[in-house]
């Protein structure tokens, strides 16, 4: 069967584009800045007046590469924010660019993304900078949440501080500041992207955020836990498999229409198609589950296009995995297996979301989804979250603002951006 990939991206979202800039203008043609000097010589210099905080170069070296040589800046913003800053050594087109972290960071990623087309970026010549947003480790390591300044390392003072460092090497350099700043991110890098233009808005011209983790304290409790409660025995085994995604995918894609008046499998609008289900017919016993689901197996796919709830009435996100999703769920392939959302959902409760110091949290049955919970994980939506809709200082400096979203990603709810979307427009 054909693999259906369903990545079109929310056209009204992407429409913040117009929002902010009704007439679409041609890229500006910059001319090429030369460096002021030799590259190690920035070491000998303290930028900490500019930043706001201690500021340490710990190297300064040129290096080479395909799209040709460039400086490469390391330095530590106190107490342990870690930077990387490449400056072109020769063709420098006057814009800087700083590149977003996934997941919960703790490394430093220089490499470009959603570039292709743009030739500046093709050609290397931005500045590109990067940050490990305040501690080291891999992208799911939560260990470094216990300290509660590194939480606001990681909710938004790494970035803001990574752009006035890089801002100020750059004048240093080049005896000019960049004539355009952008950030780009995707996932919590888009929940970064949309930090920067809600609580910095003179950082950067133009931001692109993509798929951003904007409501991350739900996130990265209720949205993902769902995933795994709502698929568990009372033994912990897991209900729905992975080799039964594609039958549930053809099948819904079998009762929704396509808009397009193509069936070509893609639906342009999922939310336009409400399951029902009655789409599928329930396994007899001992009959051949390939054209047809147990009451198990019914339950939780009702239970995943729902999304979290609980029995008293209670609705704990916005909405669940869109139809055409199906072959992105996060399912384990055997029943003794972990749900691949639990490497995302507990070292979050262990650490970020709820009080600092270690919890004792090893499944989701150390944490039902009730209330009372809900309330604990959103103590901290002010830290984290970056869902404030009035974008009008933003929308004053000049600055511009892509946001997209993949309609069948399993890790970022789409209704997320949607709502955050309508909430700019309403807003301004």
């Amino acid at each position: 069967m054909k693999y259906f990939q369903m990545t079109l991206r929310i056209l009204a979202v992407a429409l913040l584009y117009c929002l902010f800039n009704p007439l679409t203008q041609a890229a500006t043609s910059l001319p090429v800045v030369q460096p002021s000097g030799d590259c190690s010589a920035l070491t000998q210099q303290d930028f900490s007046a500019q930043v706001g905080a201690g500021v340490r170069i710990t190297s300064a070296r040129s290096e080479n590469s395909p799209k040709g040589s460039y400086c490469k800046v390391a330095a530590t913003i106190s107490p342990d924010i870690r930077v990387q800053i490449a400056l072109p050594a020769s063709h420098w087109t006057q814009r800087f660019l700083q590149v977003g972290c996934g997941g919960l960071c703790g490394s430093i990623n220089l490499r470009l993304s959603n570039t292709a087309g743009c030739t500046p970026a093709m050609n290397g010549e931005f500045v590109v900078a990067a940050t490990d947003m305040g501690h080291s480790g891999s992208m799911m390591d939560a260990g470094w949440a216990d300290d509660p300044k590194k939480r606001i390392d990681f909710a938004w003072r790494a970035n803001h501080l990574t752009a006035l460092l890089a801002k100020a090497v750059i004048k240093a350099w080049y005896k000019q500041p960049p004539k355009y700043s952008y950030f780009m991110g995707c996932s919590d890098g888009g929940r970064e992207a949309l930090m920067e233009a809600e609580r910095f808005p003179g950082d950067f011209n133009g931001i692109s955020a993509g798929a951003p983790a904007a409501l991350f304290t739900v996130q990265n409790s209720f949205f993902h836990g769902w995933s795994v409660v709502a698929n568990q025995r009372a033994d912990g085994s897991a209900i729905l498999l992975k080799d039964r995604l594609e039958f549930i995918h053809r099948t819904a894609l079998a009762h929704c229409p396509t808009l397009s008046g193509v069936n070509d499998g893609i639906l342009q609008n999922p939310y336009a198609c409400h399951f029902s289900p009655s789409w599928f017919k329930v396994c007899k016993s001992g009959e051949s589950s390939s054209s047809c689901l147990t009451a198990e197996e019914l339950s939780v796919v009702s239970r995943y296009y729902e999304g979290a709830s609980d029995g008293d009435g209670h609705k704990y996100v916005l909405g669940g995995f869109p139809i055409g999703s199906e072959l992105r769920w996060p399912v384990p392939a055997t029943a003794d297996a972990a749900s691949p959302s639990e490497s995302m959902v507990l070292p979050a409760l262990q650490s970020v979301l709820l009080a600092p110091g270690h919890s004792k949290i090893t499944s989701m049955k150390d944490f039902p989804l009730t209330a009372a919970n809900f309330k604990r994980v959103n103590e901290y939506a002010p830290l984290y979250n970056a869902t404030n809709t009035n974008l009008s200082a933003y929308r004053h400096q000049g600055g511009k603002l892509i946001l997209w979203q993949g309609l069948a990603d399993d890790s970022i709810s789409p209704v997320i951006s949607q709502a955050y979307y309508r909430g700019v427009v309403k807003t301004l």
